[in-house]
């Protein structure tokens, strides 16, 4: 490395050192050329140079792990489509897409309404009830679906979730 530095700084100051004599032969001749432009160009042309001979530091090539294209490992609630579906609609709910507060309460409602089959099922958080109520509403009543936060939306998939996919 060091060998390396001092190459770099014989070079730009050769080629420094030549332009500032160029210019020096250049003003015996009438020609004036202000000092600090054959310096920085001599000390540009410099690196360059030393760039070129040396060439750029590569990196270690990386060594990604093997890609694991067993069956097992894909995890229980990716198989669902009700969760899939969920997923999408929530990924989708960007402003350049077409989801919205309505669509994911309705969807949040059809989960309900399933789990409302299972007798031993604890009832609905009564905010969850009442966004599905307004989801369900006509839009022209002119009352709007409030949007869904993240914790809000966490808070709705953990009471809707059975029992042993909570742990």
């Amino acid at each position: 490395m060091r060998s390396q530095l001092l190459d770099l700084v014989w070079r730009a100051g050769l080629l420094a050192g030549l332009a500032i004599g160029l210019a020096a032969l250049c003003s015996l001749f009438g020609l004036v050329v202000p000092l600090p432009l054959p310096a920085a160009l001599g000390l540009l042309c410099g690196t360059v140079w030393w760039f070129l001979r040396h060439g750029a530091d590569r990196a270690d090539r990386p060594h990604p792990p093997e890609l694991d294209l067993d069956a097992d490992y894909a995890l229980p609630h990716a198989q669902d489509m009700r969760v899939r579906r969920l997923e999408d609609l929530v990924h989708g709910a960007q402003p350049h897409r077409r989801m919205t507060a309505r669509g994911l309460a309705l969807l949040l409602g059809e989960i309900a309404e399933e789990r409302a089959r299972d007798p031993d099922a604890p009832p609905l958080d009564p905010a969850l009830r009442d966004l599905i109520a307004t989801a369900r509403r006509d839009p022209a009543e002119g009352r709007e679906v409030p949007p869904i936060d993240r914790k809000a939306l966490h808070r709705f998939l953990h009471q809707l979730a059975p029992r042993e996919e909570r742990h």
